[in-house]
């Protein structure tokens, strides 16, 4: 069978379960790997015209996504006939990739959905996800953090962690922190929203994201402050705001900062550019000090999944590779070998990394406020979040204050809240 995907990182996990898979059954997978992303999508959607597609493929998770009007298999039978292997998924895993009412609703009012498409329904999934992730991760270099004498353990908060950024900058003369300040989002929709939700909790965070409270009130100043603070202490590796993500993720590998922000599949980036895993820590954001919601668990979303074609002429074994991926075994095998947060809740994480268990522990499996909540914290992307990204540029730079950013915030929030009515 043939394995289709674009994911570099990945491809010595999914080796590792084929590999096993061979050995149980004398069936060979070969994974074939092309990249970039834009490379990959033009040859599935090209392979699903000629109805060539390989026997299984990985595709951005989502309702079906991937699915080219029926050329993937529909897996609700599959999972209802085996509520196990169901059962093992982070619940947010499968909810990110079923089909619900809304999916629906937005088919029928798309004039560009396809007939297939509008005769979906409910309950049905067209891809399995095989791993989970999400934002509001640090990662820090454990040995420039050794060298600084600085503790490899998460901060309790935000403050303390500023404490290490100044140890790390006086012992070793690297600043603390880079992150994408180019790219709007990274620092508003990575960090910001996220340590606002700890802080106030879901009433005051929700009053402040509908435009109810300013970015100028001492509840919400943090989200400038800590801006200022990194820029004004030295701690933000100069160039930041000409950095996009990948240069950023780069600097960091290369030494030239102690921390850097991403996500959970910043990992396999960072060992792509080089770092060994054992040479990298993980934690959550910090919270601030008097933080209402300091033990917030990270929200997880799916990311990739596995699509199994459904006219192949090996369609039975794909299904039972695919569920070989994604059983405790498989998992494991491919989450070791790809340095990927796994789709499916680990009984026994012993033989991984410390790093990844980190990281996989620092993933709610419960629900939560936030993570139920997205259309509240994904407001970060109105007109008056990307003011402040714009703010914050100038705060890097020298050339604004964190109370003058608030203030302009304060104004664009205004002007949006006079659109609406």
């Amino acid at each position: 069978m043939t394995l289709w995907h674009w994911k570099v990182g990945f491809d010595p996990g999914l080796k590792a379960v084929a590999d096993a898979y061979k050995k149980k059954t004398g069936i060979t997978v070969e994974t074939q790997v092309t990249t970039p992303d834009d490379a990959y999508t033009q040859k599935v959607t090209a392979a699903a015209t000629a109805n060539n597609l390989p026997d299984i493929y990985l595709y951005w998770s989502g309702p079906t996504n991937g699915a080219f009007d029926g050329r993937a298999m529909e897996w609700s039978a599959e999972l209802d006939k085996d509520p196990a292997w169901k059962n093992s998924f982070y619940p947010s895993a499968l909810s990110g990739t079923v089909i619900k009412q809304s999916q629906l609703d937005s088919y029928a009012k798309d004039k560009k959905a396809s007939d297939w498409l509008k005769s979906r329904q409910i309950g049905q999934y067209y891809g399995i996800p095989i791993d989970v992730g999400s934002f509001y991760t640090i990662y820090g270099n454990a040995k420039l953090l050794q060298e600084a004498g600085v503790p490899l353990e998460a901060p309790p908060t935000v403050e303390q962690w500023l404490k290490d950024m100044d140890t790390v900058k006086a012992k070793t003369g690297v600043p603390g922190f880079v992150f994408s300040a180019k790219t709007f989002s990274v620092y508003e929709n990575w960090m910001a929203n996220f340590q606002d939700y700890m802080k106030n909790g879901p009433e005051e965070f929700t009053k402040f994201m509908n435009r109810e409270s300013k970015m100028s009130d001492p509840a919400h100043l943090q989200v400038a402050k800590f801006i200022e603070d990194i820029s004004r202490s030295g701690n933000l590796l100069k160039g930041a705001v000409s950095l996009d993500i990948d240069p950023s993720d780069q600097a960091f590998a290369q030494g030239k900062a102690a921390y850097t922000l991403g996500g959970t599949f910043t990992l396999s980036s960072l060992t792509a550019l080089g770092m060994k895993p054992e040479d990298i820590v993980s934690f959550r954001v910090p919270a601030y000090e008097g933080s209402k919601e300091p033990d917030a668990k990270l929200p997880s979303f799916p990311l990739v999944q596995a699509i199994v074609t459904d006219n192949g002429p090996h369609k039975q074994e794909a299904i039972d590779f695919v569920k070989y991926l994604t059983s405790e075994e498989g998992m494991t095998l491919y989450a070791a070998g790809a340095l990927d947060v796994p789709s499916v809740q680990l009984k026994n994480r012993d033989s991984l990394s410390p790093i990844l268990q980190s990281m996989i522990g620092s993933i709610g499996s419960e629900a939560n406020w936030y993570a139920d909540n997205a259309d509240t914290y994904n407001k970060v992307f109105g007109a008056e979040w990307n003011k402040f990204h714009e703010m914050k540029q100038k705060i890097i730079l020298g050339s604004a204050t964190a109370e003058e950013a608030a203030r302009e915030f304060d104004k664009a929030a205004e002007a949006e809240k006079a659109k609406e009515q």
